[in-house]
């Protein structure tokens, strides 16, 4: 028991290591247990990579920069309670890396309050990317849809289903989506429960009247209930997803089912050819596996990029004047930032990127850019 608790608290200190008085902490909350675990963790290491390394030489100018990661569980509840924490105990100056606009809608009047930011939230959704403190490395779920709805139409496919959680969240995201098929194909929408198993009754409208494909704004797992419920029904109907669907989890728990699902990407594939001609996730993919062995993916490349990024501001703001206010307003005069690679403008406003990829599963299980 002793030798255990000694584990545990080992464990402990390298999660959340010590803070200093002269650290420039940021604030993360993210699910780090739970059926979202996998992406919570990708997003807090992908960034701790960066972290890591602008720590270990002259880039802050003596000063370190502290990730606090707090588990959410993927809970709105309990990511506002760790928004507290964050900001009245642990003195974040700027949060970080939030992992949906459920877990961060109740953090915007706070950070509003404390004249803060929250940088690069992983979300597309209106109901976060609005507010004036918000900032972002990615494009918008509209963004998104335009995309994949370009693409279907130049297909001949005229019917489409709308997926989407039935909460504020959710509906702030399907009147977005909703809207990149105007003039064109007009979509039907489905309702479905957050954080519950869906069974065949679920999806009932949709197998009544097939469209021609389906357009997932959820989590992977509403895509993988459906697709088993499809599959075990004899139906096929073609699965796209935005960028909130982790495509790794997509491929790695539904493997054969999921075989040629689409899937919209924010970042640019790390996987394949880019890894060698493109600097800016050749260094993503050489940081992480310096920091903890893992392979590159979506998540955690995102993550890498939007360190990076903050970085980039931290310096310009000057490390040794970093407050909240002062990190707010360095972000809202960021201009131009290219990571060799990848290039944010923020010349024109709050959300430094529109690139939008697609990927799909192929039959060897892999996404491959498309």
């Amino acid at each position: 028991m002793k030798q255990l608790i000694i584990l545990l608290t080992m464990a402990l200190g390298w999660a959340s290591g010590s803070v200093h008085a002269q650290d420039i902490v940021l604030g993360q909350s993210v699910p780090l247990t739970g059926s979202n675990a996998d992406i919570g963790r990708d997003m807090r290491d992908g960034a701790l990579a960066v972290f890591a390394k602008a720590n270990s030489g002259a880039a802050l100018g003596g000063r370190k920069i502290h990730l606090i990661t707090l588990d959410n569980a993927n809970s709105r509840v309990q990511a506002l309670q760790n928004t507290k924490q964050l900001l009245d105990s642990d003195k974040a100056v700027a949060l970080f890396g939030y992992n949906s606009a459920t877990t961060s809608l109740d953090a915007l009047p706070l950070i509003e309050a404390k004249n803060m930011a929250l940088f690069a939230p992983f979300t597309g959704s209106p109901s976060a990317r609005d507010h004036p403190n918000v900032f972002t490395i990615r494009a918008s779920y509209l963004d998104e849809a335009q995309k994949v709805a370009e693409i279907l139409k130049n297909t001949g496919s005229t019917k489409a289903v709308i997926v989407y959680y039935d909460d504020e969240a959710g509906k702030s995201n399907v009147q977005m989506v909703n809207t990149a098929f105007e003039g064109g194909v007009k979509p039907r929408v489905l309702a479905v429960k957050r954080n519950v198993k869906l069974g065949e009754a679920a999806f009932e409208s949709v197998f009544k009247d097939p469209p021609h494909y389906m357009l997932f704004t959820t989590q992977s797992s509403v895509v993988g209930d459906y697709m088993q419920v499809a599959q075990a029904k004899g139906q096929s109907v073609p699965v796209t997803a935005l960028s909130f669907v982790n495509p790794d989890e997509l491929a790695r728990s539904y493997g054969v089912v999921a075989r040629g699902a689409m899937v919209s990407q924010v970042v640019p594939s790390p996987n394949g050819s880019l890894l060698f001609s493109n600097a800016a996730l050749r260094e993503c993919a050489k940081l992480l596996k310096d920091f903890n062995g893992a392979k590159l993916n979506y998540t955690s490349l995102e993550a890498c990029l939007a360190a990076k990024t903050l970085v980039k501001v931290i310096q310009q703001v000057g490390p040794a004047r970093v407050t909240r206010s002062a990190l707010l307003k360095g972000l809202s005069n960021a201009g131009r930032i290219d990571l060799d690679g990848f290039v944010l403008d923020y010349t024109k406003g709050r959300h430094g990127s529109r690139f939008v990829d697609i990927s799909f599963l192929s039959r060897d299980s892999m996404f491959q850019s498309k």
